[in-house]
C-alpha cells in the first residue's frame, strides 16, 4: 500500500516513461486485487496478512490487535487514529488519482505512437 500510494507521482511525470509504465501496471493490478479482497474478505487483503503478522508480535490486549494496517499506519506515523470509513473513502480518492493518471499516461504514450 505505501509503494502504490508514495508511487503516484510516477503517473504523472514524463522523466521515466518505463518506469511509470511499470507503475502503471502495478498500481492497476494492486487495485484489482484491493476491490476483490474487499469483496471476498469485506478488507483488504493486505490488511490480512498484516494482522497474520502482527499477532505473532503483539498481545491480544493489545488496542490494535486486530486493526486494519492503514489505521496502525497512520498511528504510528501521525499518532492519529483514522475511522475505518475515512480510510476508505482515502482507499476511493486514491484509486481516483490512479485512474487519472494512468489514463494521461496512456494519453501521453498513444499520442507519441501515433503516426
Amino acid at each position: 500500500m505505501v509503494a502504490w500510494v508514495f508511487g503516484l507521482p510516477l503517473l504523472f511525470l514524463r522523466r521515466w516513461p518505463r518506469l511509470s509504465l511499470g507503475y502503471a501496471v502495478f498500481s492497476i493490478a494492486f487495485i484489482v486485487v484491493n476491490l476483490i479482497s474487499q469483496a471476498l474478505l469485506g478488507e483488504c487483503c493486505f490488511t490480512t496478512l498484516a494482522r497474520y503478522f502482527w499477532q505473532y508480535d503483539a498481545a491480544p490486549l493489545d488496542p490494535a490487535y486486530n486493526e486494519w494496517f492503514s489505521v496502525r499506519l497512520a498511528y504510528a506515523i501521525f499518532h492519529l487514529t483514522p475511522s475505518h470509513q475515512s480510510v476508505k473513502r482515502a482507499t476511493e480518492l486514491l484509486i481516483l488519482v490512479t485512474t487519472i493518471g494512468v489514463a494521461q499516461r496512456l494519453k501521453r504514450q498513444k499520442a507519441v505512437s501515433a503516426p
